[in-house]
């Protein structure tokens, strides 16, 4: 098999460890070609930070994404992260009706603790939900799958209310997807929905909030996929390295605006390595 091309659409924070500045690493580093195609550069991200500039790129996008086709590349994954507007994901569609055989990933970046990011507004959940319902597989944290899926959100869930969480971004037609960060009574979980069935996995809970794990999750995921693992060792890969990388973050109290995730690149390709040898 030919190696695998990703093309990742998200904004670029040069300062602060999210988005483009993780996910072209990481997917870099367990082996693939990755385009990043940045749909605006910050001088950071938005969450802590005041005073951040901000320059906007999406009149670039489509017009960029033409010329890729011109060349005659084609990519066998299209990664979205955080596009901020109703307008860049509409232009962010055309993209993806450009490389109709690219399987696409949606990370529905839009919310934290049932609270829009700055600059997010109402109207962005049915652009983003039209992105999602053409995806491969949907990557919401819970605040985005409750307003996605129009269920009232809270902070504690039970089996019983992430499965009407479930059902509710189901009707919207979204196929596959996992909710990461939910918090129950008796610890952390992540849900996987796939073919009617809803799979939970435990995951590790460190006290504190870390900036950016999701964009380690979801690089790592999709680096995972681009190696031709399938998804279930995908997300035991991505879940495995993620919580490895919060415990290393965690020791570090000073560094509360992003994952220390360059410090756990050896950890990542050693998981890759064993799940290949698996795979064999």
């Amino acid at each position: 098999m030919l190696d695998s091309k990703v093309l990742t659409i998200q904004d670029y924070s040069s300062f602060g460890q999210c988005s483009l500045s993780v996910a072209l690493p990481i997917i870099s580093a367990m082996g693939i070609e990755t385009v990043s195609l940045p749909i605006a550069l910050l001088s950071t991200h938005t969450s802590g930070f005041d005073g951040y500039t901000y320059v906007d790129l999406k009149d670039n996008v489509v017009p960029a994404t033409k010329h890729y086709k011109s060349l005659g590349l084609n990519f066998d994954f299209i990664y979205l992260g955080y596009l901020g507007s109703s307008a860049t994901a509409k232009a962010v569609e055309e993209v993806c009706n450009l490389f109709p055989d690219a399987q696409l990933i949606v990370d529905p970046a839009m919310a934290e603790n049932g609270e829009f990011y700055d600059g997010i507004t109402q109207d962005f959940v049915e652009s983003i939900a039209t992105l999602c319902k053409k995806s491969f597989i949907a990557l919401p944290n819970l605040s985005e799958a409750c307003l996605l899926s129009g269920v009232e959100y809270s902070r504690i869930q039970t089996k019983k209310s992430v499965l009407n969480i479930c059902q509710g971004l189901t009707k919207t037609g979204i196929k596959r997807f996992v909710i990461t960060g939910i918090r129950m009574e008796d610890g952390m979980r992540l849900a996987y929905y796939d073919n009617n069935i809803v799979k939970f996995i435990d995951t590790q809970e460190v006290k504190g909030d870390f900036l950016g794990s999701g964009d380690v999750f979801a690089s790592a995921l999709v680096g995972a996929l681009a190696n031709n693992l399938d998804l279930p060792q995908s997300l035991d890969l991505a879940v495995k390295y993620t919580q490895r990388t919060i415990e290393i973050t965690s020791q570090d109290k000073e560094h509360w605006y992003g994952l220390k995730f360059e410090k756990t690149i050896p950890h990542l390709l050693t998981l890759l390595n064993q799940a290949k040898t698996l795979d064999n």
